[in-house]
């Protein structure tokens, strides 16, 4: 196959189309939607002499602007972060898209894929919250208004739920990090890491809605253009509270006996 560095011709668009041929997406949802511009941006990057590499790069930097705007506070910041997040989608498919159409294997571009994507998953909550702390919608006073609370909350709850929400996702990854090591394997998220006990649908929803390539910039990208993000972001909260009690039973029931250590 060819590569940046032959003097070879680039794969066509049928070609680069084709290496996608086989590519299971697990049901996430926006992974799915955004799959088919995937081949158009490889074929646009390689004609441009980008590397996979290098396009993978690029999303680590336009995660960082769009986790930078949806912290800022400004007018319309997070409908502008969420929507980002489907740019960032559609570029984070095409550099695996390039390389499978260029033979090219890279374990460490493919760490560097994964990093992007954690790096959105696990802060976007908090700069949302950082940026509702800064502009808020009146969305969670509302909310606790049509509950019979009728004291203004803080400035800062929001961000307080970002953060609560950011830690516990970095908590669960590093938890399903620490028993690869000690067990050998772990909860995989396509499982939904957390939901052993849940119907296929329930579990279809839970996966989804807690990472970027499922409904979660979806999910708060609606939010935002209704101006209810502040009470989304609470929601979500109690969401992902939930996920963890169950991810932790998940993790009790699956290696509570193991009491041999990994050879």
């Amino acid at each position: 196959m060819a590569t940046l560095a032959d003097d070879g011709p680039l794969p066509s668009l049928s070609e680069i189309k084709g290496a996608n041929a086989h590519v299971n997406d697990n049901g996430y949802v926006l992974l799915t939607a955004t799959r088919p511009v995937g081949p158009y941006l490889a074929w646009m990057w390689l004609r441009l002499g980008l590397t996979p590499r290098q396009v993978n790069y690029l999303s680590i930097v336009l995660g960082i602007v769009l986790l930078a705007l949806a912290a800022s506070g400004a007018p319309q910041g997070a409908l502008g972060a969420t929507l980002l997040c489907f740019l960032w989608q559609a570029i984070d498919v095409s550099d695996g898209t390039m390389a499978r159409s260029l033979g090219i294997k890279d374990n460490f571009g493919g760490f560097v894929d994964y990093s992007s994507g954690m790096l959105i998953v696990a802060f976007l909550p908090f700069c949302l919250g950082m940026g509702l702390s800064v502009n808020s919608d009146g969305s969670l006073n509302g909310l606790a208004t049509l509950v019979g609370y009728s004291v203004s909350l803080p400035d800062y709850t929001p961000l307080i739920i970002g953060a609560a929400i950011s830690i516990i996702s970095l908590y669960m990854r590093l938890i399903n990090r620490i028993l690869q090591i000690r067990f050998g394997d772990s909860l995989s998220e396509d499982d939904s890491e957390a939901s052993s006990g849940l119907s296929s649908r329930l579990r279809w929803v839970a996966k989804n809605l807690e990472t970027i390539g499922g409904l979660q910039a979806v999910f708060f990208f609606i939010a935002a253009a209704i101006a209810q993000l502040e009470a989304a972001l609470f929601a979500y909260g109690i969401f992902y509270v939930l996920l963890f009690g169950a991810f932790i039973v998940s993790v009790y029931r699956g290696y509570g006996e193991k009491r041999a250590y990994l050879s």
